[in-house]
């Protein structure tokens, strides 16, 4: 009884058309969160410092520097998707004409930005700059960070499919689908630390 009032009384705190997200969409974008965390965490255990900062060529990143990317970036686009929460109004317009194919956008863009195929440029201050000191501190900040994403996901009573950011020409995603956007960044950068342990030159141990 007290959870099914508490239940109805954030609902009246909810902007008047405002959606929260369903137990299934929560369920999927935190699935998708901790898969990827735990891909990262696979990814950078038990590596030697040879292995940590090789690189294939001066212009490749090593392991160290993808892993340091990961960490910042996560901070960075998580605070991209609550500027927009600010800043994005909710759009029923919107959202209807997206209502029919956005099971499949989320799927879509997880593929999209975890394709490694498709080469980018990371922005100047995501750039590696050895910020971190040791091994443990970048994989420790990374995992504190993406356990902060996780929690929004799982408690956000925000309508993140109503509102909806302009990331570049023609791409457009509604909030919700940033969460994947996050997470499968983490998926193509992990991608990227396995291309470096790859090389036929790096380190035995």
């Amino acid at each position: 009884m007290l959870q099914k009032l508490l239940g109805l009384s954030l609902c009246c705190l909810l902007p008047l058309g405002a959606e929260t997200l369903s137990q299934g969409e929560r369920d999927r974008a935190m699935s998708h969160l901790h898969a990827t965390r735990k891909l990262f965490v696979d990814a950078t255990a038990n590596l030697s410092e040879a292995q940590w900062k090789f690189k294939a060529a001066p212009d490749r990143w090593s392991v160290a520097e993808c892993a340091e990317h990961l960490a910042e970036s996560e901070t960075f686009l998580r605070g991209m998707l609550t500027t927009a929460l600010v800043k994005s109004p909710v759009d029923e317009t919107k959202r209807a004409a997206k209502l029919k194919d956005r099971d499949a956008m989320d799927l879509k863009v997880a593929a999209m930005i975890s394709d490694r195929s498709q080469k980018a440029q990371a922005p100047e201050p995501l750039r590696p700059s050895g910020k971190f000191t040791s091994q443990a501190q970048v994989v420790d900040a990374f995992r504190q960070r993406r356990d902060e994403t996780i929690a929004m996901a799982e408690k956000t009573q925000d309508d993140l499919r109503g509102r909806f950011a302009a990331l570049g020409p023609g791409f457009e995603l509604d909030l919700y689908q940033m969460l994947f956007m996050i997470s499968a960044h983490t998926e193509r950068h992990v991608k990227q630390m396995r291309e470096v342990m790859a090389d036929q030159k790096f380190p035995k141990k």
